[in-house]
């Protein structure tokens, strides 16, 4: 149990150094992070299933924050003869 909650206090550590994820993504790789140290002791620091996961939901709902900004909506102010 107490390993459990070490590597809860880790994944949320290193989702904050994780600005460029949505929150799904970031969510998921906390869950990929304390299953890998709850079972095999170790945290690989590739992509896990549930990241991937995350990652996919956050695309679908436009969510993520590596996505290209939305274009510049302003009207340019009327032209005086």
């Amino acid at each position: 149990m107490r390993l459990l909650i070490t590597a809860a206090a880790t994944a949320f550590a290193l989702g904050l150094g994780a600005c460029s994820q949505g929150t799904n993504e970031e969510a998921g790789e906390q869950a990929d992070t304390a299953i890998e140290q709850s079972t095999t002791g170790e945290t690989n620091l590739g992509q896990g299933p549930m990241e991937e996961a995350g990652e996919q939901a956050d695309e679908a709902t436009g969510e993520a924050k590596e996505s290209t900004p939305p274009a510049d909506t302003t009207t340019p102010p009327p032209a005086t003869p």
